[in-house]
């Protein structure tokens, strides 16, 4: 699913992350799973342990860390099954959420690795909001997988593929939380390219490949000149990044 290399002298772990809220039901996103490497290090993040569980019972892995407040984890039962060295318990009041104590654990792990991120879809907005500003930080995920759709990050440097959309299916672009304008990002493939791209807010919104794309099975092509962008893409949607300094 991803190519991804961001330091060519030592090459990236994968850590999955499982977080509170609603996430996508574990088939469908066999495709994504079996395509990236199996993951080097899984943390359950609060109740995102239920997603951790259900995850791990359909793609057979082992959770190496649980974290957070537990505030949101309504079975702690659950905790019982689980060695008491993996679990990390943080006081209700403190000035990080538990998605941010999960990535600090991932870079801490190591500060070459690619991130993804299950979960923390549906429920409260500021939950949700609080998520998406992180791709703004150093701290970010490189792919959050919510209940529908799949978040990609890239930055200056990254040429995507993406392959297996349907004609008709969205896709949009993002700039990073807190950015409104600025950045440059050439397209092939899309039915509204990127020279059409809005200057101020969100690129573009609702885009799509361009007609017969999707059955003829050609590939979008994006470059990233400058900046950094959120690619909002189908779960099912087959993604490429190779990463050059720039």
């Amino acid at each position: 699913m991803c190519d991804y290399t961001k330091n060519y002298s030592s090459p990236s772990i994968h850590i999955v992350i499982f977080t509170g809220g609603e996430f996508p039901p574990a088939d469908t996103i066999v495709k994504y799973w079996q395509s990236m490497p199996s993951p080097d290090y899984v943390i359950a993040a609060d109740s995102g342990l239920v997603a951790a569980r259900t995850y791990a019972s359909f793609f057979h892995f082992s959770i190496d860390a649980i974290l957070g407040d537990m505030d949101s984890l309504e079975e702690h039962s659950l905790l019982d099954e689980y060695s008491r060295d993996i679990i990390h318990t943080f006081p209700v009041y403190k000035d990080f959420t538990d998605t941010e104590l999960a990535l600090q654990t991932a870079y801490q792990k190591s500060s070459d690795c690619f991130i993804t991120l299950i979960g923390g879809d549906g429920g409260r907005l500021d939950h949700l909001m609080g998520i998406f500003d992180l791709f703004a930080t150093s701290l970010h995920p490189h792919v959050w997988l919510t209940k529908e759709q799949a978040l990609w990050f890239i930055t200056s440097g990254d040429t995507v593929t993406v392959t297996h959309i349907q004609d008709m299916e969205p896709i949009s672009f993002a700039r990073t939380y807190g950015k409104r304008s600025g950045g440059v990002i050439e397209s092939d493939g899309l039915e509204w390219e990127s020279a059409l791209f809005r200057k101020e807010g969100m690129p573009s919104i609702s885009n799509r490949i361009k007609c017969n794309y999707g059955t003829e099975q050609n590939p979008l092509h994006i470059q990233v000149k400058q900046g950094d962008f959120i690619m909002f893409l189908p779960l099912t949607a087959h993604v490429t990044i190779q990463h050059s300094k720039v």
